[in-house]
């Protein structure tokens, strides 16, 4: 699935910003323990694997609001991910290896705003700079930014869940969130888990070889700590450049 590709990109936003360049590899989450599961309830075990896939699709968009939260593999770390989507809004945090790095959209208006540590890694010999310059504040960023723009695409659910291959149906079963039915990227052998009772929505990604974990969830969730940041925490981008 998608998803790894795009979060590893937000991690390395501050990279795209300072020009730099970097790539990463993921996976998502792990259910646990499985069992067979019991009949399906909503119908969509008897689907074809495209079918599942779009329904799960609509009901993540119709659902409004999610979370997806957990650890994926960044070559030999675990990057930790958890973030929060309320329609066109997100707001959450990456942490690989120390490195964190917030991000907020809010009425289509990018932020971001990221540790010494992650400056450091980055930027290079200028990241101390950067990072003294802008403090604890939030980095405004052009709503027309390409970068940020692809990266925030993560917040679709049909950018979320769209797969890198060809599809199949796995077998039922049953993970921590109740039923599900599995469909599998042979691509790269990613796994999406879709709920077979009541709204059939995403409810884990689990990625090659087992390695970290994504979780959805609170599907309909209302996110009032979603706000646009004060003005006195903001630093304008275009400002920030000129200065650095």
């Amino acid at each position: 699935m998608r998803v790894a590709r795009v979060l590893v990109s937000m991690a390395l936003a501050g990279v795209l910003l300072v020009g730099c360049g970097g790539q990463g590899d993921g996976a998502t989450w792990s259910p646990g323990a499985s069992e067979p599961a019991a009949s399906a309830g909503n119908g969509i075990e008897d689907l074809t694997p495209e079918k599942i896939l779009a329904k799960a699709t609509d009901a993540l968009e119709k659902a409004g609001s999610f979370q997806f939260k957990g650890e994926m593999a960044d070559n030999d770390d675990l990057m930790s991910v958890d973030l929060k989507v309320d329609g066109d809004d997100v707001m959450g945090t990456i942490d690989n290896a120390g490195s964190k790095i917030h991000l907020l959209l809010v009425g289509g208006q990018p932020y971001f705003k990221a540790n010494a540590s992650f400056w450091k890694e980055t930027a290079g010999p200028e990241g101390t700079g950067l990072a003294r310059l802008i403090g604890d504040r939030w980095v405004k960023v052009a709503p027309d930014d390409k970068d940020f723009a692809d990266i925030f695409k993560i917040a679709d659910p049909y950018e979320l869940l769209k797969p890198d291959g060809k599809i199949v149906k796995g077998e039922a079963t049953t993970i921590d969130a109740g039923p599900a039915v599995v469909l599998i990227d042979k691509d790269d052998e990613s796994r999406l888990y879709v709920a077979t009772t009541g709204e059939p929505y995403p409810l884990l990604i689990k990625g090659p070889d087992d390695e970290g974990e994504l979780v959805i969830s609170g599907f309909g969730a209302s996110f009032p700590e979603i706000e646009k940041p004060a003005e006195s925490d903001v630093l304008d981008f275009s400002e920030f450049t000129s200065e650095a």
